[in-house]
């Protein structure tokens, strides 16, 4: 049977139940009326009831404060019920009662409390006919046309949010495009590669000052010399980039006593250092206005980086509420399935959804 015919019988079936059950309701109603009056009853006279005069005062005491507690109790819990399904609540109150009272109050008016509990007992008896008979005659809820709603709903709403993603991702692509070519129109990839290539051209150089000034560090520190600039020299040998001509004048100084290697590399150092050293300060100021440069470029391009991160968070949100519908979408079906299944038994045939 085609799944909106078999909602069709079933909820003409559901009427016809429910019919059905509103005749038994009424039925066990009228009843209940009846019995928590004739309880009532059996209440009121036991609490006229006196107290034999041959108990002793003491017990008589304790029977007075039982039967004035367990009459109020009972009413108190009766009062509360006005139908069949109030009582199905208070059963475990009325439970209590029954097995609560206390043990002088059962020895002195043991038939009047058996008589009343017997009523409790027949009372827990009316409910579980009552609700056997319910069951038998009602049909389940099923909330089938309210879950294929739903059903209906989260799917666009998946729909809505995965097309509401795409634009975001356009909208990242064309953002991040736009970044591209601000760099590119600016030059930063070439800048970058500049900035690489001058850096690396600046350590090697570096390297070769420093690889010859080290050279000469042995020789110095047996001189003794207690100069300043010497002794920097002995522990750092970049001293000749910072200090090219006060070590230009060390060596020329020392020249005489140096021998074989060092002395030609302190000649190579006379005649080259100042150059050299020049040349590294304008690559280095070249260096700097290069990456001045750069650091502009990326600063005007952190405006427009800052709106793709708000987008890429924004599609992250967006997954995550697609994810979460998914998983709604995941649980309705199983529910749809399940009512789906009891319809089919209800009806006595599969349905084809």
């Amino acid at each position: 049977m085609r799944l909106e015919r078999a909602l069709d019988e079933y909820e003409k079936r559901k009427k016809k139940a429910e019919k059905e059950v509103e005749k038994v309701r009424k039925k066990y109603n009228k009843h209940l009326e009846k019995k928590i009056r004739e309880i009532l009853k059996r209440i009121d006279s036991l609490e006229k009831k006196e107290v034999p005069k041959n108990v002793d005062e003491k017990i008589k005491k304790i029977v007075t404060a039982e039967k004035k507690n367990y009459v109020t109790a009972l009413r108190n819990a009766l009062a509360s019920i006005e139908n069949m399904d109030d009582l199905g609540k208070r059963l475990p109150d009325l439970a209590k009662l029954h097995v609560g009272h206390g043990k002088y109050l059962l020895i002195i008016f043991e038939k009047e409390v058996y008589a009343i509990n017997r009523l409790l007992k027949e009372l827990n008896e009316d409910y579980v006919k009552y609700y056997n008979e319910l069951t038998r005659k009602g049909l389940p809820e099923l909330r089938l046309r309210e879950l294929l709603k739903e059903e209906e709903r989260t799917r666009e709403s998946i729909a809505t949010a995965e097309r509401e993603k795409l634009e975001l991702e356009k909208e990242l692509k064309a953002k991040e495009e736009e970044l591209n070519e601000f760099y590119r129109e600016h030059g930063l990839e070439e800048l970058e590669e500049d900035i690489k290539s001058l850096s690396s051209s600046l350590r090697t150089a570096e390297m070769e000052i420093r690889s010859k000034v080290s050279k000469l560090q042995k020789p110095i520190k047996r001189m003794r010399l207690h100069e300043p600039i010497a002794d920097e020299l002995v522990r750092d040998s970049s001293v000749a980039l910072r200090k090219p001509e006060e070590l230009i004048s060390l060596l020329q100084r020392i020249y005489p006593r140096l021998e074989g290697k060092y002395r030609k590399t302190a000649q190579w150092l006379i005649e080259n250092l100042k150059e050299r050293a020049e040349a590294l300060e304008r690559e280095r100021e070249k260096l700097s206005e290069l990456e001045r440069k750069r650091d502009r470029i990326l600063e005007d391009g952190e405006a427009r980086k800052k709106d793709i991160w708000e987008i890429k968070r924004l599609i992250e949100e967006k997954e995550a509420e697609i994810r979460k519908l998914k998983r709604q979408l995941e649980h309705l079906e199983r529910e749809l399935d399940e009512s789906i299944t009891k319809l089919g038994e209800i009806l006595g045939e599969p349905i084809e959804r």
